[in-house]
């Protein structure tokens, strides 16, 4: 097996853009020879935050989504906006929380949903909290309420299917999995 990309672009095109995405129809052909068009999305990196406190307690926001139409609990984040992945982070939990951090730690940065998309998500463990007031961003409207949970309640909001938030399933993994290395 090798890393060559199997499939040959032959065109592409932006059949629609906007300041934070970008969708592209390529003209391809697969390695059987036949030809096809494969559509995939840029868009921008995002960030994740697992906001943990002393009794080891994440900080979870509920939070509308529109392209689904639907209100969920999920970790706070966004999108990057260009700014490096720590002042992304900060900007965000501070919009979605008014909480800010002290320590950050990069726990990966997983690929969003790369069969459709470009997008990576960092997701960083954020400790020694403050609690402050919630910084009023647009896309911070969209969140109503936050608590701290342990990861048994994530758990079992993930069984009841309060949490079924990808991006925010990624991030408790990788968080589960930095915590676990802890003595």
């Amino acid at each position: 097996m090798t890393d060559e990309n199997p499939i040959k672009t032959i065109a592409t095109k932006i059949v629609y853009e906007n300041p934070w995405i970008r969708i592209h129809e390529d003209a391809t052909v697969r390695p059987d020879g036949s030809e096809g068009i494969y559509g995939y999305m840029e868009s921008k990196d995002s960030v994740q935050i697992v906001a943990l406190n002393d009794k080891r307690e994440m900080y979870l926001v509920k939070a509308f989504r529109y392209p689904t139409k639907t209100w969920g609990w999920e970790l706070p984040g966004g999108g990057s906006d260009g700014e490096d992945i720590v002042t992304a982070s900060r900007r965000e939990l501070a919009e979605e929380t008014g909480i800010t951090a002290k320590t950050w730690t990069l726990l990966g940065k997983p690929l969003v949903c790369n069969g459709l998309m470009t997008e990576r998500q960092a997701v960083l463990l954020a400790e020694d909290l403050t609690i402050g007031e919630r910084i009023d961003a647009d896309d911070a409207l969209l969140v109503t309420e936050g608590k701290f949970v342990s990861f048994d309640d994530t758990y079992a909001m993930i069984d009841a299917g309060e949490i079924d938030d990808d991006m925010t399933l990624a991030a408790l993994f990788l968080a589960k999995i930095h915590l676990d290395k802890r003595p």
